[in-house]
């Protein structure tokens, strides 16, 4: 045999057990249709997901049942999850994992994230959340969880709100 081989022989154990060690990092929750009108909700079967880590587009997906969804991944450090596509208003939703990984290598780590979206009415302006996020959460080690920026989320709900009143909503 030839040394490449041998090289080859010795790793494929060592690569295994890596990926052994790699729990998944599960993302679960409901996509709903908020009427604007009312308020009102219900959840919505077929919307796409996307999940990017970086420029890396890692899977996509659909919303099921009621607008239910559920995915394990490998950790990443970081996510970008965009929900919807026409008729809906896109929504993205990023994830800072940072720290989250020692957590991940001994067991599933969940997100329960529900999204609401409404339709696209040619509001002029909104095409910002094509690629904004409308909502920032990060890992906090001291506490061991996920934290929402409220602040962040706030700005965004007045942005969000301005387009609408802007535009006679």
């Amino acid at each position: 045999m030839t040394k490449a081989v041998y090289i080859l022989l010795f790793l494929l154990p060592l690569v295994s057990r890596a990926q052994e060690k790699i729990k998944s990092f599960t993302f679960h929750g409901q996509v709903f249709e908020l009427n604007l009108k009312d308020s009102t909700e219900k959840g919505v079967m077929g919307i796409p997901i996307e999940i990017w880590s970086g420029d890396e587009l890692i899977t996509t997906l659909e919303s099921g049942p009621k607008g239910k969804y559920n995915i394990s991944l490998v950790y990443y450090s970081s996510y970008r999850i965009k929900f919807g596509k026409a008729p809906y208003i896109t929504k993205v939703v990023e994830v800072d994992a940072k720290g989250f990984q020692h957590a991940a290598e001994f067991g599933i780590v969940n997100l329960d994230l529900d999204v609401s979206l409404f339709r696209d009415k040619g509001f002029l302006g909104m095409d910002f959340m094509n690629y904004t996020p409308v909502a920032i959460a990060r890992f906090n080690k001291k506490k061991g969880l996920i934290e929402w920026d409220m602040k962040y989320a706030e700005q965004m709900n007045g942005r969000v709100r301005g387009v609408l009143l802007a535009n006679g909503k």
